[in-house]
C-alpha cells in the first residue's frame, strides 16, 4: 500500500518566479509544499531521474542537480549544466517539464524523490488545459474547460478511482493542450500491479492564471 500525490506542474508556482505574485500564490505554494510533506520520500513516475533539473527552457538559471540534492543558482547551474556528459545532457534535455516542475517543488519541500520504485509513494505532477479559456495562456480550444472538468471529476468522485476511464481521458490531454504525462504513467503503474486505487482527496482545485489547478492525495493498495 502506498500513497499518491497530485500536484501542479505549472512554474509559475515555484518561489520566486512571478515577483510580483498575489499573496494567493504564496498560500498555494504552502498547500503544495504541505502535500509533500505528508510523505518523507515520494516515487516520480518515470525510470530514471534526469542528472539535472532546472530551469534553463524558461530561461532561469537556477536547477537541482539530483546526484547531490544540491539546489544551483547563477553560476553554479550554468557550469554544471556545462559539464554534462553527453549522454547526461540528453537525459536532463529529455526531461518532462512536468517532472522538472516536481523535483523542484520536492526539493523546497525537504522531501526525498526518485524514480519509480524507490517508493511506493507516488508524486504524479498535472498540467491541466493552457487553453481553457479566452483569457488562458494559449488560444482557446473548443472542448478543453470540459475536458479538465471531466478529468477532475474521475479524480475525485466517489471512494474508488475509474482507472480505466481516467486513462482515456489522459489519451486526448494532447488535443486540449494539457499534460497528463506523469499521471498516465503513475496509474498505469498502478493498475499493471491490479491496485485498487482510491480518489483524490483535493487541497486545492482553482484557476491560477486561467488554468485549473488540482492539489491533493490519494491512497492505492
Amino acid at each position: 500500500m502506498g500513497a499518491f500525490a497530485i500536484i501542479p506542474a505549472a512554474p509559475v508556482l515555484l518561489e520566486k518566479i512571478d515577483r510580483s505574485e498575489a499573496t494567493r500564490m504564496v498560500e498555494l505554494r504552502t498547500a503544495i509544499r504541505d502535500t509533500l510533506r505528508t510523505q518523507t520520500r515520494w516515487a516520480l513516475p518515470i525510470e530514471t531521474l534526469p542528472p539535472v533539473a532546472g530551469l534553463g527552457g524558461w530561461g532561469i538559471d537556477r536547477g537541482v542537480d539530483t546526484r547531490t540534492g544540491r539546489l544551483l543558482c547563477g553560476p553554479d547551474w550554468v557550469e554544471t549544466v556545462g559539464a554534462l556528459t553527453v549522454e547526461a545532457r540528453r537525459l536532463a534535455e529529455a526531461a518532462d517539464p512536468a517532472i522538472i516542475v516536481a523535483i523542484l517543488h520536492a526539493h523546497a519541500a525537504g522531501v526525498d524523490i526518485g524514480p519509480l520504485g524507490s517508493s511506493e509513494n507516488l508524486l504524479l505532477p498535472i498540467d491541466l488545459s493552457g487553453a481553457a479559456t479566452e483569457d488562458a495562456p494559449l488560444a482557446p480550444i473548443d472542448g478543453a474547460a470540459e475536458f479538465d472538468a471531466a478529468v477532475v471529476e474521475t479524480l475525485t468522485s466517489g471512494t474508488t478511482m475509474d482507472t480505466e476511464r481516467l486513462l482515456e481521458h489522459c489519451e486526448r490531454a494532447e488535443t486540449v493542450a494539457a499534460n497528463l504525462s506523469g499521471l498516465t504513467a503513475g496509474i498505469r503503474y498502478t493498475v499493471d500491479r491490479g491496485a485498487r486505487v482510491s480518489t483524490l482527496v483535493p487541497a486545492v482545485d482553482e484557476s491560477v492564471h486561467e488554468v485549473r489547478t488540482l492539489c491533493g492525495t490519494g491512497t492505492w493498495e
